[in-house]
């Protein structure tokens, strides 16, 4: 208590010294660079006495003293100091934001783009319990400076934040928008596995907004980049894309299971793995949150397709051919398959061989293993 007391008294006695170096007289200017350094040693006092709000007071006169000594850098620096104190100490991240904007003005106007940007993530990571679309807002500034300061290749754990926090509140088409942004960025770079695995992400996230067909458009686009292909990113995404088109959760399980969905950012991994494929033919499905099955896209938790329609995709085992789909009995529909027969199960086989036929003719893909000589006797009898 004594020692609070004396930093108390020590804080005092700095603000008084500088602010007589503020004033201006006939014979005297102000000398900012010394009422600059004793703003910051009240600054340090009024906390370690834990007078915080004086604290934080004395911060922003030592960043004006900076201002006016045009040192910008530490100004924007005592701002930040003080914004912490915000905080940390006194539980006000909307004025702690406040300050960070400014901070951040001042990083860009002494050309440090990079601590202006780190500036607006502290804002946001503050805003993030209280205000999402704040916080978006604050991210996305942040991947704006980066990217018109040529720092775009600076950016990436930016852009991932921006992008888990938009998976997590199910602002879909945006962190579409920004995963696009990252892929560009990735891929300038020489090594191609982090843009692959956005791709993936992208048609994952296109997926859970319940627009397989916007998934699709996308996946046929990413086919044309050269080497995508042929990576196990591509195998995943078509053998969910897939299972979409047949409805078969299944099939869909299978691929969110695979090794490398693992490998996704966390957000996405766990969004991946929450999706369900919807029995109805209109409705395609979409991401179902784990605590209330009853918000799957086409109805309750139970309905449609499998036994394991609104439910969380298994962690079983899963299929590892070469075109990334395994052929499963898909759910019933109106007037449609309804899987008995042994015919009605190689004419099954035979529709998906034609399609990945297809699909491998139209992205360059290896041909698929010949069937055998029993296989093909079969289907050309269905002909």
């Amino acid at each position: 208590m004594a020692l609070e007391e004396s930093r108390l008294r020590d804080a005092i006695k700095y603000m008084h010294e500088a602010d007589k170096n503020t004033e201006k007289s006939w014979f005297k200017k102000p000398d900012w660079d010394i009422a600059a350094q004793y703003y910051e040693k009240a600054a340090q006092s009024f906390k370690a006495g834990k007078s915080y709000d004086q604290s934080v007071q004395a911060f922003i006169k030592a960043s004006d003293a900076m201002i006016n000594a045009t040192s910008l850098f530490m100004a924007g620096r005592a701002l930040e100091n003080g914004a912490n104190v915000c905080i940390q100490n006194l539980g006000q991240p909307e004025r702690a934001v406040d300050m960070y904007k400014r901070a951040s003005e001042l990083f860009m106007q002494n050309m440090t783009p990079d601590r202006a940007a780190e500036m607006l993530e502290k804002g946001a990571k503050a805003m993030e319990p209280i205000s999402v679309d704040s916080a978006l807002d604050l991210y996305i500034e942040a991947c704006n400076i980066y990217e018109s300061e040529d720092r775009a290749k600076y950016a990436t754990d930016t852009y991932k934040r921006t992008i888990a926090l938009l998976v997590r509140n199910k602002r879909f088409d945006k962190a579409t928008e920004i995963l696009m942004r990252l892929g560009n960025i990735q891929n300038e770079s020489s090594s191609k596995s982090p843009y692959f695995k956005t791709l993936l992400s992208v048609i994952i996230v296109q997926l859970a907004a319940g627009d397989d067909v916007a998934a699709s458009r996308k996946f046929q686009d990413f086919c044309s980049i050269e080497g995508f292909v042929r990576s196990e990113e591509s195998a995943i995404a078509h053998q969910m894309l897939d299972a979409f088109e047949h409805r078969d959760q299944n099939c869909y399980n299978q691929a969110a299971n695979r090794q490398h969905i693992g490998f996704l950012d966390n957000e996405v991994a766990k969004l991946a793995r929450n999706i369900v494929v919807s029995g109805d033919l209109v409705s395609g499905g979409g991401y179902v949150d784990p605590s209330n099955p009853a918000s799957a896209p086409g109805g309750g938790g139970g309905g449609g397709g499998n036994g394991n329609f609104g439910q969380p995709p298994p962690r079983g085992p899963y299929g590892n051919n070469n075109s990334g789909y395994t052929p499963q009995q898909r759910p019933p529909a109106s007037g449609g398959y309804t899987g008995g027969g042994a015919r009605q199960q190689n004419y099954d086989q035979q529709v998906d061989r034609d399609r990945d036929a297809t699909w491998r003719a139209l992205t360059g893909a290896p041909p698929a293993p010949m069937h055998s000589q029993g296989q093909q006797e079969d289907d050309e009898s269905l002909l």
